[in-house]
């Protein structure tokens, strides 16, 4: 404790002084060790240096997941919020706590996970929400690790907050064992189906920055040591917690120490992962993922969402006409499959097999074209009777990118119209929502103005 309280005043005595070039080098390391470990624990696959180029470059790199991508692009916001809670003069609320958890997820999302009977099922999470089903794990004995249920979290989140919010006014109150036990409680409610563990950690360094101290960041590298000392909370000995906080603690106010002092503050292989990211760069031309996972990832983004989003907003509309249809096509080179293919993941991997099978998968070779129809006719509502509606949209799927383009009764919706290169798929947000909101308007406006045509 002599050595973290003398490394807590020179910290604060630096700091006052420090360069503002200093500042951001040292913020720029920390955000990107928070980033990327917080997250690796967690089990994303991005690399280090994957990670710097998509957060400080804004390009994507590697054959990963489209959601790893996202969550570290999340996270970072996260980071951002979590600084400027710690400003405020208000105290942290239940409100921030499910903020801060809505950010990291983004959007709802559907996740594997172990029933206790030992089953794997799909669970709907709801990002910001608390827990509405049990979220138990399985530890490495096998046994389930039982966290609070979710008919008490609420009482006992609402209490966590009040005891956070006075245990942090406290100055008799060791940091290192405030962080461990605050951070140990948070964690055995669990009360949020997913990204429990990065907003616990993000809490934790909100206690940091309200004392102007810098962020701690556990290491990937720590993760067996981490979970361990989690474990040993859970049966009342927190003390080897503390000594982690304690630990990461120090490394902090070290670093930044240095950094006050304009002193280098690069690890030994911070080389290594600049050289890594300058060749990336050079190779410009280097496919970020396989042809098979990029045809994937637009589908999963763009495709499936689209038609799900749109059905659900579309379905109201078919008690204004007496026939309402909706029908689906691929087309591959000479290769046609029709009806739900690309509503349902299954019918879309036996196109994949059936269609793409016998050689390496090249896109362009041939073009893919995913079509979607709806077609309204009759319309018997108020106004005019008797007309037809047809809506139509089109994904294709090129050599150099995808082409999404939406006509209604024959003229396009340019506004819902998109075009992007494949190596934007991971930076740019997919607009789904916007794009079928802007559909969906068109559709009334245009079934307005034919109940007004004078027969």
């Amino acid at each position: 404790m002599n050595e973290l309280d003398d490394a807590i005043a020179e910290w604060h005595r630096v700091r006052k002084e420090i360069a503002p070039e200093d500042e951001e080098r040292l913020w720029k390391k920390l955000r990107l060790e928070w980033n990327y470990n917080s997250n690796h624990i967690e089990g994303n696959t991005l690399t280090y240096a994957e990670t710097e180029l998509l957060l400080l470059h804004g390009r994507a790199a590697g054959s990963h997941p489209l959601r790893d991508y996202e969550e570290m692009k999340a996270h970072n916001v996260a980071i951002g919020h979590v600084r400027r809670l710690a400003t405020d003069e208000q105290p942290l609320t239940e409100g921030d706590v499910r903020d801060l958890n809505r950010i990291l997820l983004k959007e709802p999302f559907w996740k594997w996970v172990e029933t206790p009977g030992g089953e794997r099922t799909r669970k709907w999470i709801e990002p910001g929400k608390y827990k509405t089903q049990p979220n138990h794990v399985r530890t490495r004995t096998g046994e389930f690790h039982r966290f609070a249920e979710p008919e008490e979290t609420p009482a006992r989140m609402e209490e966590w907050v009040r005891r956070f919010r006075s245990d942090l006014a406290r100055t008799d109150y060791p940091l290192p064992e405030f962080l461990a036990e605050s951070h140990w409680s948070f964690v055995n409610i669990h009360p949020f189906d997913d990204g429990n563990g990065r907003t616990a950690r993000l809490i934790t360094n909100y206690i940091l920055l309200c004392k102007n101290l810098l962020p701690i960041v556990i290491k990937s590298a720590d993760r067996d040591r981490y979970l361990a000392a989690l474990n040993q909370a859970d049966i009342g000995k927190d003390q080897p917690l503390a000594e982690l906080m304690q630990s990461q603690m120090l490394w902090s106010l070290n670093l930044g120490i240095r950094a006050a002092r304009g002193e280098p503050i690069a690890d030994p292989e911070d080389l290594d992962k600049e050289i890594s990211i300058f060749v990336r760069e050079k190779r410009s031309d280097m496919p970020t993922r396989s042809d098979i996972e990029t045809l994937d990832a637009i589908y999963e983004l763009y495709v499936r969402p689209t038609i799900e989003q749109l059905n659900r907003r579309m379905d109201p509309f078919s008690g204004l006409f007496r026939v309402y249809e909706a029908t689906s096509s691929i087309h591959a080179g000479e290769r046609q499959i029709g009806g739900g293919a690309i509503l349902d993941r299954g019918a879309w991997r036996s196109f994949k097999e059936e269609s793409l099978a016998g050689s390496e998968f090249v896109l362009g070779k041939p073009d893919i074209t995913l079509i979607r129809q709806y077609r309204m006719a009759d319309y018997c509502g108020e106004g005019r009777e008797g007309f037809t509606l047809r809506l139509w949209m089109q994904w294709n799927l090129g050599r150099d990118g995808r082409r999404f383009e939406v006509q209604l009764n024959g003229p396009r919706i340019d506004e819902a119209c998109h075009n992007i290169s494949y190596a934007r798929l991971a930076s740019e947000p997919p607009g789904v929502r916007d794009r079928v909101e802007t559909i969906c308007r068109a559709v009334m406006e245009e079934i307005a103005h034919q109940a007004r045509q004078e027969t």
